[in-house]
């Protein structure tokens, strides 16, 4: 450090050992202190922010794309793209059908369950529409015969209503159909929110029977549904956290991934990304 001499008038003279690294530690320490408080303000900005708004937004962590929180042990994550491109053997994939659990579903290739299924069963469309009408007959008890159009009257097996496929035509990645949608002749294609809440409890019922735990699906309820697609989107949230927070013993809901649509990489998705850390925030308030 500086060596300092004052004499007898009060003179003051440096001697050797000299150097400039106090004075240099010294004004570290004053730019320091002052990013610290710069930081500090902004971090409190932030803060009174989100509390003015009454959410949380730091219980949602992003990472390479993908929005998540925790509810009850049950991780929700969601992400853009199409759901056959995030489906692996580990996961149960969920898809949207009618009350009808019929072949005008999977046939439709505009719809969220006619793509994935002509891209995991091609070739085998047939076989697989076949082994749903099969499996709802023995799993969900009996139909009700309804109007469905005009000219049509069919089975119904009720809305809000789930068939789980273990292992569809020999596929290791099971399948849930969840009825999200009614159609009555003069009032074609609809889907209601409660619908939602409905076919997650009985998902979540049968996954526990099935011991499993991790589940992707897309959208529930938008589309043909005509639910807009940010509120079909909030209410599938509530109706996830729902299910995860009341669901069957020690075999609940572990991982819930929500595949918002995104065509490609040049669109937008169909949720805004403000929307869906807001809602994530919103159903992690008080856990």
């Amino acid at each position: 450090m500086p060596s300092v001499t004052i004499d007898k008038d009060s003179r003051w003279a440096t001697h050797p050992p000299s150097t400039f690294l106090l004075p240099a530690v010294g004004v570290g320490l004053l730019f320091l202190s002052a990013a610290a408080f710069a930081f500090n303000s902004w971090t409190k900005y932030l803060t009174d922010k989100n509390a003015a708004s009454g959410l949380d937004l730091s219980r949602v962590k992003e990472s390479g794309g993908t929005m998540s929180t925790t509810v009850s042990g049950c991780e929700v994550r969601v992400v853009e793209g199409r759901l056959e491109n995030y489906a692996d053997s580990g996961t149960t994939v969920v898809l949207p059908c009618n009350e009808y659990f019929d072949d005008h579903c999977v046939g439709d290739t505009k719809s969220a369950l006619g793509a994935y299924v002509s891209r995991v069963f091609d070739g085998q469309v047939d076989a697989f529409i076949s082994l749903v009408k099969n499996e709802c007959k023995a799993k969900l008890g009996p139909a009700t015969e309804e109007q469905k159009t005009s000219d049509e009257r069919a089975e119904s097996f009720g809305a809000g209503r789930c068939l789980l496929l273990p292992k569809p035509l020999g596929k290791a990645l099971p399948v849930a159909l969840v009825s999200t949608t009614t159609q009555r002749s003069g009032q074609g294609l609809a889907a209601r929110i409660s619908y939602l809440f409905d076919g997650m409890r009985e998902l979540a019922a049968k996954l526990a029977d099935a011991r499993l735990s991790d589940v992707t699906m897309p959208v529930l309820g938008a589309g043909h549904g005509r639910i807009d697609t940010p509120l079909a989107f909030v209410g599938l949230l509530l109706a996830v956290v729902e299910a995860a927070r009341y669901g069957q013993g020690g075999q609940r809901l572990r991982r819930v991934t929500i595949v918002v649509f995104k065509r490609d990489e040049d669109t937008a998705a169909q949720v805004d990304p403000v929307v869906i850390r807001r809602a994530l925030a919103l159903i992690s308030a008080g856990d």
